[in-house]
């Protein structure tokens, strides 16, 4: 998905992979997130601190959120651009509708002509009404992704851990899309569909900087206060692996097998991972 990225009548330069370059993360943005981060500037630069707003629960972001934000602002966005045409689209229809009738009406007969013109109507419509385009597309998928991913935590919910999703820390761009603090520690958890067999099996470079990178900024938000890990885990929605495998020093795993990864391993001191569900709680926010 690398190249070039068209925003209406914009043209925005993209050499990651998966889309994860600072450009589209802008479009990601809702507008609440991106008053935060305009306040955020504003006091990093002026020294004043901007009215107090209440800042939202992270436990209510759902998943996908900002994904979806995304995919309905871009696809509105197209809508806007291909609505001033609906007037000769509706002609086009007539048009080929009273062809195709009065063609088969008068070389078969007027009691086909009528459904003739009917299917061809049809049709022409089919072609010309409003369609996404491939790019907007991709953030819905992106969005159903991670609502799947999140249906499959919601088990760790139940067993007492605290399961986030699509939170940002202050001063980002992007968001984690999903994050589990449990006895094993925390998780910060990405969602990749393989759509063909790269070399060796391994998710795209961009896609293991992106998570490693989110998992790195939670440790140092974390870091001097608990000793708690911070590991990040890519959840590969596709057959392959049959079981949780490490490529690249990352832990892959199918969504089924979600669950047990990050209950295994070395447990926790219950102290430790309070206070890092306390820190993480007072500086996660919802991305959306």
């Amino acid at each position: 998905m690398g190249g070039k990225r068209h925003d209406g009548g914009r043209v925005c330069l993209c050499d990651r992979p998966d889309g994860s370059c600072a450009a589209l993360a802008v479009q990601r943005l809702s507008r609440d997130r991106v008053r935060d981060l305009a306040e955020e500037i504003w006091t990093a630069s002026s020294g004043l601190l901007p009215p107090v707003r209440a800042v939202g629960d992270p436990r209510a972001s759902r998943a996908g959120a900002s994904a979806q934000v995304a995919y309905l602002r871009r696809r509105e966005q197209e809508r806007a651009t291909w609505r001033p045409g609906w007037a000769w689209r509706w002609w086009g229809v007539a048009g080929a509708a009273l062809a195709a009738g009065l063609l088969v009406g008068l070389t078969v007969g007027a009691w086909l002509g009528w459904p003739a013109a009917m299917v061809a109507g049809a049709v022409a419509w089919s072609r010309l009404r409003f369609r996404p385009s491939a790019g907007v597309g991709i953030w819905r998928r992106q969005a159903a992704m991670a609502r799947r991913t999140g249906a499959v935590l919601r088990s760790l919910g139940r067993d007492g851990c605290l399961v986030l999703h699509d939170v940002t820390l202050p001063g980002w761009l992007d968001s984690v899309e999903h994050l589990v603090a449990g006895p094993t520690g925390v998780w910060v958890v990405a969602s990749w569909r393989r759509r063909r067999l790269l070399p060796g099996g391994s998710p795209p470079p961009a896609t293991v900087r992106g998570l490693r990178g989110r998992a790195d900024a939670v440790a140092e938000a974390l870091d001097g206060l608990t000793r708690v890990p911070v590991r990040p885990l890519l959840c590969v929605h596709s057959p392959w692996p049959a079981a949780p495998e490490f490529a690249d020093g990352l832990m892959l795993a199918a969504p089924r097998q979600l669950p047990d990864v990050v209950r295994s391993g070395q447990p926790t001191p219950s102290g430790e991972l309070e206070q890092a569900t306390g820190r993480l709680l007072g500086l996660l926010r919802p991305a959306a």
